[in-house]
């Protein structure tokens, strides 16, 4: 890019705007409206609602950000135009997350009706996914068990009130072209070992259900960072 990106913060400190902005290469702007990259200190779904309707900018990030957030997939989103999320599970998880992004989306690009369904009930079984059984490490089998569904809310509560789960990363990525839109959901969660799957009955194992509805809505689904991350491709 021939200028630098621009950056601003909605609710955090100047200082701390000046020196990420050194340190990573923006140039810091004074309104939403100018910006390539937001950063935000303890979002909430209206605010994040009002800036998922502005284009730019192209990236929404929750503060503090990690140094890793300031690489590859930010750098996509503003080369590419597209939109970069990245949130803590705590802020995310009662925000509705799928809805929102697919309706900026729908915004950005044409999207028929149920095209936009698709995207958003697959995005919604992938950031469910990412948040639950990635970043909070609560087994699917939990609830899919009607005996044990008591057991899942409390420890998926347990774990949001818990530093170590809560304040673990969820990022999305969406590029679009004329040959389909992508998304990429990853998590901080343990993951798993894919090198050995080679069949859907062993990813619908690690993945959930889930899995198998993602792959009825999408052109293709993949799984990378060893299992920490989902590549969904849909057709145009």
């Amino acid at each position: 890019m021939s200028e630098l990106p621009c950056l601003v913060g909605v609710g955090v400190d100047s200082d701390e705007i000046e020196t990420i902005a050194a340190r990573w290469g923006f140039r810091t702007v004074a309104d939403v409206e100018s910006s390539d990259v937001v950063l935000i200190a303890k979002p909430d779904r209206l605010q994040l609602e009002r800036l998922l309707t502005k284009h730019p900018p192209y990236a929404l990030m929750e503060t503090p950000s990690p140094t890793k957030l300031f690489g590859k997939r930010l750098r996509q989103a503003i080369a590419r135009k597209g939109l970069f999320l990245s949130l803590s599970t705590c802020a995310a998880f009662h925000m509705e997350i799928a809805s929102l992004i697919c309706s900026c989306l729908c915004q950005r690009i044409p999207l028929c009706q149920q095209k936009c369904f698709d995207v958003e009930t697959a995005l919604g079984e992938a950031l469910s996914n990412a948040m639950v059984h990635g970043n909070l490490d609560v087994a699917s089998a939990l609830r899919n068990n009607p005996a044990d569904f008591g057991l899942y809310c409390d420890l998926v509560n347990q774990r949001l009130a818990t530093p170590l789960y809560a304040n673990r990363r969820i990022e999305m990525l969406a590029t679009w072209s004329a040959k389909g839109l992508e998304i990429e959901v990853r998590d901080e969660g343990r993951g798993f070992d894919i090198s050995n799957v080679s069949t859907l009955p062993h990813i619908e194992a690690k993945c959930g259900r889930g899995f198998s509805l993602i792959r009825e809505l999408t052109r293709s689904v993949t799984l990378v960072n060893h299992g920490r991350g989902l590549k969904m491709s849909f057709e145009p």
